[in-house]
C-alpha cells in the first residue's frame, strides 16, 4: 500500500493534469447524458399534463338507465306504429269524405248541364229552320246559351282545382326505414 502511494506521489504534474482532464471529460458526458434525459423527461411529463387537461371527460350511462331509455324508444316506436295504422284509417275516411263526394257530384253535374245546354241550343236551331220568320231570336238565344255553357266550363275548372283529398296526399304514413 506504500508502494500505491508513493506512486500516487510521484506523478508528475503533467500527468495528474492528464488524468483530472480525462476524469472531467467523463463527467462532463455525464453531465450531459443527465441533462438531456432530464430535458426528455420534462417534455414527457408536459406532454402527459397537456393530454390530461385536453381530453374530455367521459361520463358513462347507468346501465338501469340505459334500460329505462331502451323501454321508451319501443313504446314511441309502438306508438308511432299505431299512428300510421291510424293515418291509413283517416286517409280513407278522407279520401271518402262529403267534400270529395261533393265535388265528384258537381262535376257530373256540371257536365250533365253543358250536355244538356248544348242539346237545348241544337234542338233550337232545329227549331228555327223549321219555323219561318225572323232568325233575330235564335242570336239571342244562342248567346245567352253560350254565356250559360261559358260559365259552367268556368264552375267545372274551379271544381277540378279544389283539392278536397290534399290532406290524403300530405298524411302518408312514414317508412320506419
Amino acid at each position: 500500500m506504500a508502494d500505491s502511494r508513493e506512486e500516487e506521489h510521484e506523478l508528475s504534474d503533467s500527468q495528474r493534469i492528464a488524468i483530472l482532464e480525462s476524469n472531467v471529460s467523463t463527467n462532463r458526458n455525464i453531465l450531459i447524458v443527465m441533462a438531456l434525459l432530464a430535458l426528455v423527461g420534462v417534455s414527457v411529463a408536459i406532454t402527459v399534463v397537456v393530454l390530461r387537461f385536453t381530453q374530455p371527460e367521459v361520463v358513462y350511462v347507468q346501465e338501469r338507465d340505459y334500460k329505462a331509455l331502451v323501454k321508451q324508444v319501443e313504446l314511441l316506436e309502438k306508438t308511432t306504429i299505431d299512428w300510421q295504422e291510424n293515418v291509413g284509417d283517416l286517409r280513407t275516411v278522407l279520401d271518402s269524405s262529403s267534400a270529395s263526394a261533393f265535388k265528384e257530384m258537381m262535376l257530373s253535374q256540371e257536365q250533365s248541364y253543358q250536355i244538356h245546354l248544348t242539346a237545348l241550343k241544337q234542338g233550337m236551331r232545329d227549331l228555327a229552320r223549321m219555323t219561318p220568320g225572323s232568325r233575330t231570336w235564335l242570336e239571342i238565344y244562342d248567346e245567352k246559351m253560350d254565356i250559360a255553357l261559358k260559365q259552367s266550363r268556368q264552375r267545372e275548372m274551379e271544381l277540378e282545382r279544389l283539392q278536397t283529398n290534399r290532406l290524403s296526399r300530405l298524411a302518408k304514413p312514414l317508412d320506419p326505414e
